[in-house]
């Protein structure tokens, strides 16, 4: 399902790699490693928000190196969500879909649809700006999956959260794991994908001399 081979990055004094995973269809990876290991930066070399200096990154048997982040089908969740404060909760899931060129009528359809499965159909003309933590969370989680990528990536998605919310979003979670969406989990904490983690890949801090 995902195949990365002889990954390599280099920024400053840091450089990530040589990395080789497999991943298959339906597994939930769990990433650990100290802050600076390069754990957020392999998220952004699969999602495309950078470009690797050497390696190959095949989904599905195609090379997607290569390719603009919107043309991938990954979608990253990130540490602090990067919903858009602005718009309604409504207009910040129906984003991905926009950018794909979906009818709005299948627009409306799916939106409807990850609302009700992630129990926010509520919350569909609020403001961003007026949830709650957890509630920012569900919509970043709804927008994740709203086009139905084929590989869906989470740094570090619990950090914010207090824990009464940690614990309800890791209900969340495994929702969305028995759903069968190939994941990426980026984590400092071991306890928190202990029910989810197919499995595990440390990460190391690699400086150069």
């Amino acid at each position: 399902m995902l195949e990365v081979t002889n990954l390599e990055y280099s920024i400053g004094k840091f450089n990530l790699g040589p990395l080789s995973i497999k991943l298959g269809k339906g597994e939930y990876l769990a990433i650990f490693g100290p802050s600076g290991s390069g754990k957020s930066l392999f998220l952004e070399l699969i999602a495309g928000i950078r470009y690797p200096g050497n390696g190959s990154i095949k989904l599905q048997g195609e090379e997607i190196a290569g390719k603009p982040p919107r043309k991938r089908g990954v979608s990253l969740l990130f540490q602090d969500y990067a919903l858009f404060p602005h718009l309604s909760v409504r207009e910040n899931i129906a984003f991905p879909l926009k950018l794909k060129k979906i009818s709005k009528e299948s627009a409306v359809n799916k939106i409807n649809e990850i609302c009700s499965y992630l129990s926010i159909g509520h919350l569909l003309d609020r403001k961003i700006e007026g949830l709650s933590g957890g509630e920012q969370q569900r919509v970043a989680l709804a927008r994740a999956i709203a086009n139905e990528p084929k590989l869906l990536l989470l740094d570090e998605p619990l950090s914010a959260l207090d824990p009464e919310l940690r614990e309800e979003a890791l209900e969340l979670l495994k929702l969305v794991k028995s759903s069968g969406i190939t994941t990426i989990h980026v984590t400092h904490n071991r306890e928190e994908i202990k029910d989810l983690a197919t499995c595990i890949l440390n990460f190391t801090q690699n400086i150069k001399p």
